[in-house]
């Protein structure tokens, strides 16, 4: 504030004093100029604040590229499914084994992940987990053997167990509470814009050459994405007091700590019940398409293309709503989404044998907006449930749960495919359902 000396006043202390009026002048001149010096600061502080919540974007942007990447490297299996099952002479349970190596790997990765990602900076992770998945998927592109595949596919899994406890802690840094959600969904939606993009570009180059080369492509996808995060990726100020607290706080909180969270484990289960669904929808639709309905590998790797896309739309779709709509509640989301499963797999299991090839548009669409679409919203509501201090050991625990799902799913619906697709698909009903009842014990 400015403090300006009437001049009446200062004219009557200049009679009696000079010296007094001299000094009340200089005071005068002094304030002004310290009130605009603040005033300068504070106008330099908010662009700074500014500029901050502009690169935000930037970094989601960053993270989405990683996401996709890692995504189309992960469900270049499945999308690769009619291709690999020849090449390697195996059936519908040894093809499952490749997708579920990689997320058991995920799983054992993410907790060690999220530990890591707490005490040390997230870009020096992150570059860590774009070259671990670029190299594996590239030497993966010269084997010839099942066993030295599924070696590398080791690697690819830690690498993708990574990702998950990285990006929360990036995002939980760099958006506040109002806008989280919706940008957890939009990095989310980097998941299925990498399957669908698996679905098609891997698929087209796999029959235009062969599988070796869409895997090397892959492979040198993420590779040139880690150069990118290196070259771009910022911490914030906020990021490195973050990393020395939880330095100073580690000893203090352990996993028992998180265990006892009996919201939080519920919440883990139910990401467990429909990542079932979802490893099963990924790994083994097309082939379903193909070997049972018939459908050529083109249109089949459409269909699930169409999943991918719904799923990602349905990321950032759940966010908006959670933030907006619900005013930043995620558990009503999270009830719709799990009905919204239940009904897509029951018309499967229905209808799936009698439908023309049209008509799956529609159920392909509700997988997308289910079980491909319901991971920003629950990441949130783990994050939310810990506190962002804890967001990475928090995102990694609920991984390593979540994903006994992806490490069942395709075993599990693989053996019962060997039966009876329709068997299979009443599996993937069963897990949907008691995700529903579920959502319902969980106290926000």
């Amino acid at each position: 504030m400015n403090l300006v000396i009437p001049a009446a006043l200062q004219i009557h202390f200049f009679s009696k004093n000079k010296k007094i009026a001299g000094y009340m002048q200089e005071s005068n001149r002094t304030l002004l100029i310290d009130s605009q010096i603040i005033e300068f600061i504070k106008r330099n502080n908010m662009t700074e604040d500014k500029c901050q919540n502009q690169y935000a974007w930037v970094i989601l942007g960053i993270l989405l590229v990683a996401q996709i990447v890692l995504a189309l490297s992960a469900y270049a299996w499945g999308a690769l499914g009619p291709f690999m099952k020849e090449a390697f002479s195996l059936d519908n349970m040894k093809f499952g084994f490749i997708t579920s190596i990689l997320y058991l790997f995920s799983v054992i990765c993410s907790i060690p992940a999220g530990v890591s990602v707490d005490r040390w900076s997230v870009k020096s992770n992150l570059i860590i987990c774009m070259m671990l998945m670029g190299t594996a998927m590239i030497l993966a592109s010269f084997v010839s053997s099942y066993i030295y595949l599924l070696v590398l596919v080791v690697f690819m899994g830690a690498s993708y167990g990574m990702i998950n406890p990285i990006a929360s802690k990036g995002l939980t840094i760099w958006f506040d509470v109002k806008n989280r959600a919706t940008a957890f969904g939009i990095r989310q939606m980097g998941v299925t814009a990498g399957g669908a993009i698996a679905g098609i570009l891997l698929i087209y180059l796999a029959g235009v050459r062969n599988w070796n080369f869409a895997v090397f492509t892959a492979g040198l996808f993420s590779v040139l994405t880690g150069i990118l995060v290196c070259l771009f990726y910022k911490e914030t100020p906020d990021d490195k007091i973050e990393i020395e607290h939880v330095k100073k706080t580690s000893q203090k909180i352990t996993l028992l700590d998180l265990l006892k969270n009996k919201n939080l484990l519920l919440t883990c289960l139910i990401m467990t019940l429909l990542c079932t669904g979802q490893s099963s929808i990924v790994t083994f639709f097309i082939l379903y398409l193909k070997e049972d309905l018939g459908l050529t590998p083109a249109l089949a790797g459409s269909f699930l293309a169409i999943a991918m896309i719904c799923g990602g739309c349905a990321r950032i779709f759940w966010g908006l709503v959670s933030d907006r709509l619900f005013s930043g509640r995620r558990l009503p989301v999270m009830k719709i989404i799990c009905a919204l499963a239940m009904v897509s797999a029951l018309m499967i299991f229905l209808l799936g044998q009698n439908l023309p090839p049209l008509f799956f548009i529609p159920i392909v669409a509700f997988f997308g907006f289910s079980y491909l679409g319901f991971q920003g919203v629950a990441g949130v509501l783990i994050v939310e449930l810990c506190g962002a201090e804890l967001a990475g050991r928090a995102t990694g625990l609920g991984v390593t749960i979540a994903w006994i799902g992806m490490v069942l799913g395709p075993i599990v619906f693989g053996a019962i495919a060997e039966i009876n697709y329709q068997l299979a698909w009443l599996f993937v009903t069963i897990t949907s359902s008691l995700s529903v009842l579920l959502c319902y014990t969980i106290k926000e």
